[in-house]
């Protein structure tokens, strides 16, 4: 959002013409944010091609998973409601992922204390050595196959050098 000669904008879209069409309180997206986070994303993880999956508890709005699918991007679901949201929006169904390992990386994303996830002291996901305990555990069954490690370090974060 900017101010174009003393209009608030998202995408050079004055706010106001946006409420007067659709009433208040409505949720913008900026298109270009969106387009610019995720190639910056794929950019800064392109030398090992992970799949990059939107966790969709953090947005179930149809429309934008519909474009985030655009871009090729996974999902990330835990339940049976945000598979089935994932599904409608035309997410690959070989692209969900529902079962991971969260893994701790004790990692300070300089974000505000209570929302940070990524230090050791916070409650989220397991440390190295747990970590490193559960992979060699996965390894040699016969039942389990590690697909999917989830990592997640905080919001709010205005710098990737903490990823």
């Amino acid at each position: 959002m900017k101010y174009i000669k003393k209009k608030l904008t998202i995408d050079k879209v004055k706010i106001e013409d946006i409420a007067k069409k659709f009433g208040t309180p409505s949720y913008c997206y900026s298109y270009f944010e969106l387009k610019k986070n995720i190639n910056n994303f794929k950019k800064n993880f392109k030398s090992f091609s992970p799949l990059i999956c939107f966790a969709i508890k953090s947005n179930t709005n149809v429309n934008l998973i519909k474009e985030i699918q655009k871009f090729g991007l996974g999902a990330d679901v835990v339940s049976m409601g945000e598979l089935m949201m994932a599904l409608k929006a035309g997410i690959d169904p070989k692209k969900i992922v529902s079962v991971g390992i969260r893994f701790n990386p004790n990692v300070d994303a300089k974000t505000l204390s209570q929302i940070s996830t990524g230090k050791k002291e916070n409650k989220f996901g397991i440390g190295e050595k747990e970590f490193l305990q559960l992979t060699k555990y996965i390894k040699k069954s016969q039942s389990l196959n590690l697909k999917c490690l989830s990592v997640h370090i905080g919001i709010q974060i205005h710098n990737v050098k903490p990823y």
